[in-house]
């Protein structure tokens, strides 16, 4: 099999340096990015091919949760989470099959957390993809929601219900950005914050306005919110929308938006 292709992600240097001992020290396993921040996490995730990432939860800024969030679906590798997080957040992890590995490291844990990324990306014949991080976000999530004790918000036309636990948030579609399919579940990108819906594409589509258009196979984009595209070689596109978010248009879809280049 050949060199799994890892990138680190910490705001901290010596946990990086400590990352990249770790990782190295196991075969199969090579690092070839390293970044300090979830922002630049997600520009070589559009950018670049990796196999695995070895990420910190707990960043300024972007967490680790929400670049696994905001990455395109199609995107996003395997993902090991580093954490100090409580035993609840572990339990998440642990019932939605999501590697993790406490601070301070444990070699040996982080070596089996490895080992079980390798096996199922040896199984897989795809990329593991974002769907397991992001059931396990959404049970944090819920469970972080009820401990809050939120209350239920006004119903209006045009909206999207999110559900949060005992919550429901009806979100205005003139509000929603993008929104990034994963299985059966959702990432609704609005208003620079992620809403995560259990959905699927095909029920989602139908619950939205013309002005929602699907430009991937795990992507739709509000046309409205588009502020600039760039053509690409085969067919693609990138659009960008604000607070400097690109979103990949396939060239199955390109159809869809060929509107915006005329």
């Amino acid at each position: 099999m050949k060199e799994l292709r890892v990138m680190l992600v910490d705001d901290e240097a010596l946990s990086i340096d400590l990352m990249r001992s770790l990782v190295e020290r196991e075969r199969g396993f090579k690092v070839v990015a390293e970044c300090s921040n979830g922002r630049e996490a997600i520009a070589r995730l559009r950018r670049d091919t990796f196999d695995l990432v070895l990420m910190d939860i707990e960043m300024p800024g972007l967490t680790g949760l929400e670049v696994v969030e905001k990455t395109q679906a199609d995107f996003m590798p395997a993902v090991i989470f580093a954490t100090a997080f409580n035993q609840y957040a572990c339990q998440a992890f642990d019932l939605h099959a999501v590697d993790y590995v406490l601070k301070p490291f444990d070699p040996d844990r982080v070596r089996v957390a490895l080992d079980r990324a390798k096996q199922r990306l040896i199984v897989s014949d795809s990329p593991a993809g974002k769907e397991a991080p992001l059931s396990a976000i959404a049970h944090l999530r819920s469970v972080e929601q009820i401990a809050s004790g939120g209350a239920l918000t006004a119903a209006e036309y045009e909206r999207l219900p999110i559900k949060d636990g005992g919550h429901t948030y009806l979100l205005p579609h003139a509000d929603i950005e993008w929104i990034d399919a994963a299985g059966d579940y959702m990432c609704v990108h609005a208003g620079g914050k992620v809403h995560i819906l259990r959905s699927t594409m095909k029920d989602l589509e139908a619950k939205l306005s013309q002005e929602f258009v699907r430009i991937h196979r795990s992507t739709i984009v509000n046309v409205r919110k588009v502020r600039a595209v760039d053509t690409l070689p085969k067919g693609e596109c990138l659009l960008y929308l604000d607070d400097d978010v690109t979103v990949r248009v396939s060239r199955n879809y390109r159809s869809a938006i060929q509107h915006l280049l005329s």
